[in-house]
C-alpha cells in the first residue's frame, strides 16, 4: 500500500504490558480504559511503576478530550501522592 507510513505504524505510546505513559507524571500509566455502556461514563485507572499503587476514578462521558484527561490525571496523581505522604508523617 503506497499510503502506508512504514515508520509510524507501529508508533504506539503503549508497552508491552498494554499501558500508557501519564505524561508529566514520571511513573504513572493508565490502565486501557472501561466505559460503562448504561451512562457512557469512563472508568479511568492510573498505576504507579514503582510499587504497583493503583488509583481509579470515573469521568462523565462528556470528557472525552485527551488534555482534559490529561489534566484530570494529573490532579488525581498529585492528591494521590500527597495524601501517600501525609499518611507516611502521620503513621
Amino acid at each position: 500500500m503506497a499510503d502506508e507510513d512504514p515508520v509510524n505504524r507501529d508508533a504506539s505510546p503503549m508497552n508491552d504490558e498494554g499501558l500508557i505513559p501519564v505524561a508529566g507524571a514520571d511513573g504513572w500509566f493508565y490502565r486501557p480504559f472501561r466505559r460503562d455502556e448504561a451512562s457512557g461514563d469512563h472508568e479511568i485507572t492510573l498505576v504507579r511503576e514503582e510499587d504497583g499503587e493503583e488509583t481509579t476514578f470515573t469521568l462523565p462521558s462528556f470528557v472525552e478530550r485527551g488534555d482534559e484527561l490529561a489534566e484530570i490525571s494529573l490532579l488525581v496523581i498529585r492528591a494521590r501522592e500527597r495524601w501517600r505522604d501525609l499518611k507516611g508523617v502521620g503513621g
